[in-house]
């Protein structure tokens, strides 16, 4: 009843980088933020928040790409890691609702601590279940 996937190297190199991809974007974000806060960081007023909101929206297209694309990769990463987890059979039920959760909440950070602590141990010969059903 249980179908064999291949976990050989390349595929749990790749699902590393792809575990990666959402925090890369909020770092991303971040310098982003940061460059744009840098003149409010200089004279030490960042808690002038009219000028934080001015500089803001004068800087709207650049943060709304990076969240945009923090919102899409994240998304894309939980869906992909929650179908891999729901079709694995060597884990047990609440060890798959523990990891989704711990995903869903903790997402830049989750999916790399899940990469390296089960996707990387994981034998080449992995049983899975035919679908997530």
């Amino acid at each position: 009843m249980y179908r064999i996937g291949n976990m050989d190297h390349r595929m749990k190199r790749r699902m590393g980088v792809i575990s990666f991809l959402p925090l890369f974007a909020y770092i991303g974000w971040l310098i982003q933020y940061l460059f744009i806060m840098r003149s409010l960081i200089a004279r030490e007023v960042m808690q002038d928040h009219v000028s934080m909101a001015g500089l803001l929206s004068e800087n709207y297209n650049g943060t709304l790409f990076f969240f945009i694309l923090c919102f899409a990769l994240t998304s894309a990463v939980l869906i992909y890691f929650v179908v891999h987890i729901a079709r694995l059979a060597t884990m047990n039920s609440l060890s798959k609702v523990g990891w989704i959760i711990f995903m869903t909440f903790m997402a830049p950070i989750a999916f790399p601590v899940f990469w390296y602590t089960e996707i990387r141990h994981e034998p080449e010969q992995l049983p899975l279940h035919p679908n997530i059903a």
